[in-house]
C-alpha cells in the first residue's frame, strides 16, 4: 500500500506534470471507483477547466481544478502513470497530448468530487489526524496521543491519531528507536517518545528522497521503482542478520499486519 513517501513521490511528478493543464476529457470503466458522484457531473465538473494544483493529504491525492477537487484514495494498488496500461480504472486526457492512467490491480482506489472550498471537509480527510511535515506535527500532540494503553505500532498505524504511516515506515521508525511494537504506547518515557517522533520525520524524509519503497506493486509516476527498499532495516528481512546486533529479524502478527523488529534490540 502507497504510504506518505510513495503518496509525496507521485504528487510532486504529478504536480511537474499536469499543474496547468487542462482537461480535455475523461473516462470512467469502473462506476464503482466513484464514491459520491457520477461519471456525468465529473465531466461537468472537471473538464475545460485546469489543474491548478496537486496536493497531498497524508495518502490522498488532491487535484484542484479551481472550483471542484477531485480526492484520488489510492489504497492497496492503485497507480496513477503516465504510460499506457491494459485495463485502466480510470482515464484523463489533458492539453498537450498528456493522458493519466489509473492502474488498480485490486480495484480498492476511490475518487470523490468535492467544492474545493470543502475538500478538507470531506469525512476520510476531515478524521485525518496529526501528520508529519505539517504544523500540526508538533511533539506535545505526538505525546498526547501516545497516551495510550493501546500497542505503539497500532497507535502509529491509526490514520486518526498519526496520518501518512503504514506498516513499512512504522516498523522501521519503531526499530530506530529501539522501541518494542507491542509496548503500550503509555510506557513510553519522554526520551523515548521524542526519539520516536525524530525517527518517523527522518525516516520519511529519507523515503521521500529516494522515491518511495517498492517491495510489491509501487512505481514512481514513470514507472520505475522506488529506491528505499534498498535500505530497509527490518521490514520484509524476516530471517536475516540485525543490522545492529547480527541478531535474526524476526516477523509476528499486529492486527492482522505482519510486524518486523530485532528481539535483542526493541524492547
Amino acid at each position: 500500500m502507497p504510504e506518505l513517501p510513495e503518496v509525496e513521490t507521485l504528487r510532486r511528478a504529478l504536480a511537474q506534470e499536469l499543474e496547468g493543464q487542462k482537461l480535455r476529457a475523461l473516462h470512467i470503466y469502473e462506476s464503482r471507483l466513484l464514491q459520491n458522484a457520477s461519471e456525468r457531473a465529473l465531466r461537468r465538473a472537471l473538464i475545460g477547466h485546469r489543474v491548478r494544483a496537486v496536493r497531498r493529504r497524508a495518502k490522498f491525492l488532491l487535484f484542484d481544478f479551481g472550483e471542484y477537487t477531485a480526492i484520488l484514495h489510492l489504497r492497496m494498488t492503485g497507480w496513477p502513470t503516465l504510460r499506457p496500461i491494459k485495463d485502466p480504472r480510470l482515464v484523463l486526457e489533458f492539453t498537450r497530448n498528456k493522458r493519466l492512467f489509473l492502474s488498480d490491480t485490486r480495484r480498492l482506489a476511490t475518487l470523490h468530487l468535492v467544492p474545493s472550498a470543502d475538500a478538507e471537509k470531506l469525512p476520510p480527510l476531515a478524521e485525518l489526524g496529526i501528520e508529519p511535515f505539517q504544523p500540526s506535527y508538533t511533539f506535545e500532540n505526538f505525546w498526547a496521543i501516545l497516551q495510550s494503553k493501546q500497542e505503539i505500532k497500532r497507535v502509529l498505524l491509526d490514520q486518526r491519531k498519526i496520518a501518512g504511516l503504514g506498516n513499512i515506515y512504522a516498523c522501521e521508525a519503531l526499530f530506530a528507536s529501539k522501541i518494542h511494537p507491542k509496548r503500550p504506547a503509555n510506557t513510553l518515557s519522554e526520551d523515548e517518545a521524542r526519539r520516536l517522533f525524530t525517527q518517523i520525520k527522518r525516516i520519511l524524509a529519507r523515503a521521500i528522497a529516494e522515491q518511495g519503497t517498492s517491495v510489491r506493486t509501487y512505481r514512481a509516476l514513470t514507472g520505475e521503482p522506488g529506491n528505499f527498499q534498498n535500505f530497509l532495516r527490518v521490514y520484509d528481512r524476516a530471517g536475516e542478520p540485525c543490522v545492529r546486533c547480527r541478531a535474526k529479524i524476526v516477523r509476528i502478527e499486529q492486527g492482522g499486519r505482519g510486524t518486523y523488529l530485532c528481539p535483542r534490540c526493541q524492547h
